[in-house]
């Protein structure tokens, strides 16, 4: 809540009860202040008051209250209050006063003294969670981010404001500023993994909070609004300011949030694991293709044998048919595995690397090996590279259903939720069918007519590649669980 706001509430609670604050204000003159700040927690306002000079405090009430005339009971009192306002959500002010003899060269910087405070009492206010926001903290942490509440309030407040959104808090999983600044670096590094809530931080503490997480290896999104909070937000690998704070904070920001609200950020996070994720399946996609060429040609080329496949053919299957799955693939709206999504193993991912090199090779030296039995067997040769040319490229489009998700069945993924890659296949199928059986097509690519049987061959291959994918992604769901 910013400054404007807090003002109007105060304006508007004064006048419920009966306090005119234009009134006020000509009874005395505010003849100079100190803003609120994260140091000192609290703002000061120098007041002529007739012949009387006073300064008023407005701020963190623990501080105001440890610094005033009240005795040890009704300072413990007091605290007590605080603590219970505090827990129960609200945001709690502290008002004092003080009168002075005022010099003629006074200065905050020089003569601000919190001694003898008289407390005057406690202001409340409630800063209510937008209501969307504990499911946008439940899926921001499904996608496997991590969310710690950094804030200047009061420990109860924050605790409170923490469970309201889900969090769930452990008494070792919160501490405040006075507890951090008994901690070396060392330690605090290794209490990161249970914190989730950093109370009554200064600006000071929050760039330290952002530099033990980054030197823990993770990446650290900060979001604030104020003044005192851009050193922390410039400090972050991404720096996140509101929209409503100050000009300050969106100057030093990667991103300004226009609409201040949090499920934004979720949907930012969910929507750049969506296109990560449909890389690394076009990623996949593509390599299997490569693998299957590596291997034909390549094992051909060792084995002394016919290649299997010619120029025109690879071009026409990699740039042709197999072009509109890939393109297909950025339609895709799924998020992927959770073990993926908090994996910090780069764009390639250990499933992957799996389903290229292992899946991927077993399944190319499979079409080689056939490739090499019916050559040896006394079958017409340009039928049979025509077979290995269909199966290769027919492959190579069906492959891509069982990769729309590298980590769930093919079963779970829905055929009809992208009619993009139900185009894009079809289409390569009717492209692969051309080739084949277009008669001015077959002299270009060197092919013969496919008889019924040796089309059912094609997709008896194309169905045992898609096995020994699922298989695999079967195999590497039972590890990582």
């Amino acid at each position: 809540m910013n400054g404007k706001i807090l003002e109007t509430s105060l304006v508007r609670s004064a006048a419920s009860r009966g306090i005119n604050v234009q009134e006020v204000l000509r009874a005395a003159t505010i003849v100079n202040s100190l803003p609120f700040n994260a140091v000192n927690k609290f703002s000061v306002s120098l007041v002529r008051d007739g012949s009387e000079h006073r300064l008023n405090f407005f701020g963190a009430p623990d501080i105001l209250v440890s610094h005033s005339t009240l005795d040890a009971t009704e300072k413990e009192r007091v605290l007590k209050r605080i603590e219970t306002l505090a827990r129960s959500g609200e945001r709690v002010l502290g008002v004092a006063s003080k009168v002075i003899e005022l010099k003629e060269d006074f200065s905050f910087a020089k003569d601000l003294s919190l001694a003898e405070l008289s407390f005057t009492g406690l202001v409340t206010f409630r800063d209510p969670v937008r209501p969307n926001v504990r499911d946008a903290m439940l899926r921001v942490a499904d996608l496997g981010v991590r969310v710690v509440i950094v804030t200047g309030d009061h420990r109860g407040t924050a605790e409170a404001i923490a469970h309201e959104v889900g969090m769930d808090i452990s008494q070792g999983s919160i501490i405040d500023a006075e507890e951090l600044k008994r901690m070396s670096d060392d330690e605090l590094k290794a209490r990161l993994p249970t914190l989730k809530v950093i109370a009554r931080v200064t600006p000071t503490d929050k760039v330290r909070i952002v530099k033990a997480f980054q030197s823990a290896g993770e990446v650290v999104a900060m979001t604030g609004d104020g003044v005192n909070d851009a050193p922390s937000i410039k400090q972050a690998d991404v720096g996140i300011a509101m929209g409503t704070g100050t000009e300050v904070a969106r100057s030093v920001a990667d991103l300004v949030l226009l609409d201040d609200n949090f499920e934004t950020i979720t949907a930012a996070v969910e929507e750049g694991r969506r296109i990560i994720s449909n890389i690394r399946k076009v990623i996949v996609y593509l390599l299997s293709t490569v693998a299957d060429e590596l291997f034909l040609i390549g094992g051909a080329l060792l084995a002394g044998i016919p290649l299997p496949l010619n120029a025109l053919q690879i071009l026409w299957v990699n740039f042709f048919s197999d072009s509109f799955p890939a393109i297909a693939f950025a339609f895709e709206r799924g998020k992927g595995s959770p073990h993926a999504r908090s994996a910090r193993s780069g764009l390639f991912d250990p499933t992957m690397r799996f389903l290229i090199v292992v899946v991927g090779f077993c399944t190319s030296g499979l079409l080689f090996l056939l490739y090499w039995l019916l050559l040896q067997s006394d079958t017409d040769e340009q039928l049979v590279r025509t077979f290995i040319f269909a199966c290769f490229g027919t492959y190579s489009l069906i492959l891509a259903f069982p990769v729309r998700s590298l980590h769930t069945s093919i079963l779970n993924v829905p055929l009809f939720s992208n009619v993009y890659m139900l185009a894009g296949v079809g289409a390569g199928i009717l492209l692969m069918a051309a080739a084949i059986y277009v008669p001015y097509l077959q002299s270009v690519f060197g092919t013969v007519a496919l008889p019924a049987l040796w089309v059912l061959a094609v997709a008896g291959v194309g169905l045992t590649n898609i096995v020994a994918i699922e298989f695999g992604k079967y195999i590497f769901r039972r590890r990582i669980v």
